[in-house]
């Protein structure tokens, strides 16, 4: 227990850039909200991707590394101070200081990694990392967020494309197949990058990288074929498919729009990606990792499909309110879609509980 206490408090930290940053999402929708969510306004972004996601991408590299590496988890512990301070700090320079040295370690972590194990998948992971280090260095530079978070959204992106490329070798990929996805990735890394000093045709060109991975995974990742299974494998590939077509329909949108700085429609390639695409992972794969950071049980239940529907139903009616542009309809999917993630949270705590449950049998012969 005294091993896995480090890594609660990471868990809780997570936790709580991750109600923060949704309490700062409503507040910029207008929805009435507490006093410090209306204060955290100005960070929803990095409390979400830096705070909650880049802290739990942390972790899980570190946990996987710290056999070897004991001070591996150093580098989730700044990370999640960086969050910490971004929640409670004015002096944002300080947060902003400790998020780039906890992307800086990931970095590292990821070079060990390469070392370890070479292979294309790490590498694509490797590459999300720096695009996370360059986004916080720019950011900590003074760039606007817009102008740093599509090198923020490549970070999750890859991470997750990398991870996928991994367990689709199960299926034997011919080097034409996984050299389709190194093109794809080297397109959207391309107009990643190009954002840096032409927005416009960055954004365009990041979007047709992400419909190239979006149909290779639809074609390629094993999920298409685990649908056809039972229970948990059912459930994870129903999350993967369904996050695949968000990231085309983010590529679409931003192959169409362009350049955007705010409104709806930089809201609706954003929330394609990190909502549709990076939660339906999330939601997906929740009942692995979970148990892999902290040793707990939790056991699949069908009940997991009541917030995955919730998030893609409320999402689909959200993004057509970014494009009609009505603001009501944008703001009453703001509001189901954290409710979606609320039930997941409250439901996972649910089956950790009941699963980690010890009967008084059991008790009684330990």
């Amino acid at each position: 227990m005294t091993k896995l206490l480090p890594r609660i408090l990471m868990l809780l930290t997570v936790a709580m850039a991750l109600l923060g940053g949704m309490g700062a999402g409503l507040a910029r929708l207008g929805v009435p909200m507490d006093a410090m969510s209306q204060g955290w306004i100005m960070v929803h972004g990095p409390l979400m991707i830096s705070g909650f996601l880049g802290t739990l991408i942390c972790l899980e590299r570190a946990v996987a590394l710290a056999s070897r590496y004991k001070w591996s988890l150093m580098v989730p512990a700044v990370n999640a101070i960086g969050a910490v301070l971004v929640l409670i700090s004015r002096d944002a320079a300080i947060a902003r200081l400790f998020l780039t040295a906890g992307s800086l370690g990931l970095v590292i972590l990821f070079g060990l990694m390469i070392r370890l194990h070479p292979s294309r998948d790490v590498l694509m992971m490797a590459l999300g990392a720096v695009s996370w280090l360059v986004g916080n260095v720019l950011w900590l530079a003074g760039l606007p967020i817009n102008q740093v978070v599509h090198l923020w959204t490549a970070f999750l992106i890859l991470t997750i494309v990398g991870e996928r490329l991994e367990l689709s070798r199960v299926r034997r990929l011919t080097h034409l197949a996984e050299n389709l996805l190194t093109g794809a990735v080297i397109v959207y890394l391309a107009g990643v990058a190009l954002t840096i000093v032409n927005l416009e045709w960055g954004v365009r060109l990041l979007g047709i990288g992400a419909i190239a991975m979006a149909l290779w995974l639809l074609k390629y990742d094993i999920a298409s074929r685990t649908i056809r299974q039972q229970g948990l494998p059912r459930f994870i590939a129903a999350c993967l498919l369904a996050g695949y077509v968000w990231l085309g329909f983010g590529g679409l949108l931003a192959l169409w729009h362009g350049a955007i700085y705010a409104g709806p429609d930089y809201a609706g390639v954003l929330h394609a990606f990190l909502l549709g695409f990076v939660f339906s992972m999330i939601f997906g794969h929740a009942p692995i990792i979970l148990p892999a950071l902290t040793g707990l049980k939790m056991t699949y239940t069908p009940l997991f499909y009541i917030h995955f529907a919730l998030l893609h139903v409320t999402l689909i009616y959200r993004e057509y309110g970014n494009l009609v542009g009505g603001f009501e309809v944008r703001q009453q999917g703001a509001i189901l879609n954290v409710t979606s993630v609320l039930i997941f949270l409250g439901l996972t705590i649910f089956v950790v509980v009941r699963s980690n449950r010890v009967s008084p049998g059991e008790a009684a012969i330990a």
